[in-house]
């Protein structure tokens, strides 16, 4: 079988099965996932625009809005204006902010290793090294 059809036909299988461990990993969580990888691109870089946020989550700028409003509201980030350039506007995480991303990353890190402990240890590592590989060959395509 030629490689794009064993892809295609792995795809819908392994996108099922993310959905779930993504289901299960997010659990408890207040925000939805995309608020969530929201807040993590602004805290990873330190701050960003909206219009960088609505670049690198692959979304509309009105959707990025609506986004941010929302996490303003909820106290996650703040908004200022750029002193470099007045008409931009930085995006910042709050202490609020900042301390739920810490509380989330250990839940989820918590919740996989429960998913973990279902499978024998051989399959554990298994698991990790595909995803490592899988990350890496991904990131070639960026």
């Amino acid at each position: 079988m030629e490689q794009i059809e064993r892809i295609a036909q792995l795809y819908p299988v392994i996108m099922r099965v993310m959905g779930r461990i993504r289901s299960i990993v997010h659990e408890g969580m207040d925000l939805t996932y995309n608020q969530y990888k929201m807040l993590l691109t602004i805290y990873d870089k330190g701050n960003c625009t909206l219009n960088v946020l609505a670049k690198e989550l692959q979304i509309a700028m009105s959707s990025a809005s609506e986004m941010v409003d929302r996490l303003v509201n909820l106290g996650f980030v703040y908004r200022t204006v750029d002193e470099d350039n007045r008409r931009q506007v930085m995006i910042y995480t709050t202490e609020k902010g900042e301390e739920l991303i810490r509380e989330l990353r250990r839940g989820i890190v918590e919740n996989y290793r429960t998913l973990l402990d279902r499978l024998p240890p051989r399959d554990q590592e298994r698991l990790v090294v595909a995803f490592e590989n899988l990350a890496e060959i991904l990131g070639k395509l960026e």
